[in-house]
């Protein structure tokens, strides 16, 4: 396998930046000017699709973001390729229930959907795609910044493509479907590529179990992640009206995609902070709480622009934003845009509790703790208030993920101090 050495910090990042602003672009450009083009209440069914597409995907990821990364950074080729096999295989049988819950949403939260055999294949198909990505090697083996130009082709053809055919759901979802599969597909074509051909298939029923486990340490974790941003307006779909459910979409897409445009950093200083953990923990702590200061400093200054352009926004969105209401789309969006301060510093703090190794638990309790109070804040509360109930849910439950995880810490340092 060629295994390349890790690229400068600064010499990386204008690369996968790139991508990551025709990423940041894809929603602020396509989503209004869809909205436009089908309406308020198709442009809801649209974001019911895409919200539990995007939620089930993370049971076909299966985890393996968070804990394959971390075994993968200090592994040999060998190892590597061992637990690609594990990932492909268990990745396969994980299609199987998330196409079976893309059903269950239709049946439960569909409100008696126009099209809901239509619905079902797309969430389904969708899931499935959005789930495969290899980004756990590119992210080990810090290749994100090459791999990035094979991003930027994909959503630069994505957007284009958005701009001048998507005239209904059925055509905006079946060029995103094309999208997440293009990904997925070069994704581990470059990963077969880095090893010897002698290899076995990818496919191993052997790694089957082995692969299900390494997966499960995290899944509950990436699944529970997922409730912030999808699970949130997944659960209040059940009472949400389509249109409401559009709105708050719409807004909450602007300002995560502000907040992924961070991602290529995150991906690049995460290794780096795995691998400072084997010479000093307190290093790899400084380290974050560095990056953290600076990203939650750069997320208030993003915020303050974002209120101030308004004015200058509002009159671009008019022509493109079809009958959604921009009055409550703009205190939506400044309900969500806290979240910028408070997730670019917290993300980096995160990071280095989940590659310490040493407080999983804690981990895994804030993640799940926060997905858990979101969905039923959002199924009660939250839906109940509409566009901007649910924007205030999401904050709070960041605001406690935050608040469990620093409580985890602490008492297992307590707990291993005593002990």
């Amino acid at each position: 396998m060629t295994d390349s050495k890790a690229p400068r910090l600064l010499h990386s990042l204008p690369q996968v930046y790139a991508a990551a602003a025709v990423r940041l672009l894809l929603p602020l450009l396509v989503l209004p000017l869809v909205a436009s083009r089908v309406g308020a209440d198709e442009f809801g069914r649209l974001s019911f699709i895409l919200v539990w597409a995007s939620l089930l995907s993370m049971v076909v990821e299966g985890g393996f973001l968070a804990a394959a990364t971390r075994l993968a950074v200090t592994a040999d080729a060998p190892r590597r390729w061992q637990i690609a096999q594990q990932v492909f295989t268990a990745r396969c049988v994980l299609c199987l229930p998330a196409a079976a819950l893309a059903v269950v949403a239709v049946l439960v939260a569909g409100h008696g959907s126009v099209h809901p055999v239509v619905d079902v294949l797309a969430i389904a198909a969708l899931a499935c795609a959005m789930g495969w990505p290899a980004t756990w090697y590119l992210q080990a083996t810090q290749q994100l910044n090459r791999w990035s130009r094979v991003e930027l082709v994909v959503y630069a053809t994505l957007m284009a493509g958005c701009w001048l055919f998507a005239r209904s759901v059925e055509a905006y979802v079946a060029m995103q479907l094309a999208a997440s599969a293009a990904l997925a597909l070069l994704g581990w074509r470059w990963l077969v590529r880095d090893f010897d051909q002698a290899h076995a298939p990818l496919w191993a029923r052997h790694e089957l179990g082995d692969g299900l486990k390494l997966g499960w340490t995290m899944m509950p974790v990436a699944i529970a992640g997922a409730a912030y941003s999808f699970a949130l307006p997944a659960a209040a779909s059940i009472q949400m009206a389509k249109a409401e459910l559009g709105l708050y979409f719409m807004a909450d897409r602007i300002v995560r995609a502000v907040l992924n445009a961070a991602e290529p950093v995150f991906s690049v200083v995460y290794p780096r902070i795995v691998t400072m953990f084997a010479t000093s923990a307190r290093a790899a702590l400084r380290y974050a709480a560095v990056w953290a200061v600076g990203g939650t400093l750069v997320g208030l200054v993003l915020m303050l622009a974002g209120q101030a352009a308004w004015p200058w926004i509002e009159p671009a969105l008019l022509p493109r934003a079809g009958n959604i209401d921009l009055a409550s789309l703009h205190a939506v969006m400044f309900i969500l845009a806290w979240l910028l301060p408070l997730l670019l510093g917290w993300k980096f703090i995160g990071y280095w509790i989940l590659g310490s190794g040493r407080y999983d638990h804690a981990y895994r309790a804030c993640v799940i703790v926060g997905g858990v109070v979101g969905v039923l804040g959002a199924a009660t509360v939250g839906g109940a208030g509409g566009a901007r109930g649910l924007a205030c849910t999401a904050l709070i439950v960041e605001t406690v993920v935050i608040a469990v995880a620093v409580g985890g810490v602490l008492l297992t340092r307590r707990l291993r101090a005593a002990g």
